[in-house]
């Protein structure tokens, strides 16, 4: 994929990833991102190159979407959700970059920023269409 997105491919939890703590809420948000923003850069390929979606990168970014936000709702009170995405998604995609390209190869720091900032936002939007949905 141009433009760096090959970091950003989707495949399911990487065993690229770092196994310590694997159970953690944050290694969970941390694998999450990275599969969400894969999905994300997927879809981005895929409107670039042939003007819209497929269905599968569709249901899949649905469902990636979902994920974060349960593990957002699950989140102890007391975890910035949106820090620990942040930095826990940079961790696990870092890794991937890592496993997946040439030493030395340039981690695209500023699209992965943009993703995650638009992932984000994309989270905030589903938790305020639940909150509206709960009243």
């Amino acid at each position: 994929m141009a433009n760096g997105a090959a970091v950003l491919s989707f495949t399911e939890e990487s065993a690229c990833e770092p196994a310590i703590n694997a159970d953690s809420i944050e290694h969970r948000i941390g694998a999450a991102t990275a599969f969400a923003v894969g999905v994300l850069s997927q879809g981005l390929v895929e409107f670039w190159e042939g003007g819209g979606l497929t269905g599968a990168t569709r249901m899949i970014g649905g469902e990636a979407v979902a994920r974060l936000f349960e593990l957002q709702q699950s989140a102890p009170g007391d975890l910035d959700f949106a820090a620990t995405l942040r930095i826990e998604g940079m961790k696990a995609l870092r890794a991937r970059h890592v496993a997946l390209h040439q030493p030395g190869a340039i981690f695209p720091e500023m699209l992965v920023d943009e993703t995650i900032d638009e992932l984000l936002a994309i989270v905030d939007r589903v938790a305020a269409h639940m909150r509206l949905m709960a009243h």
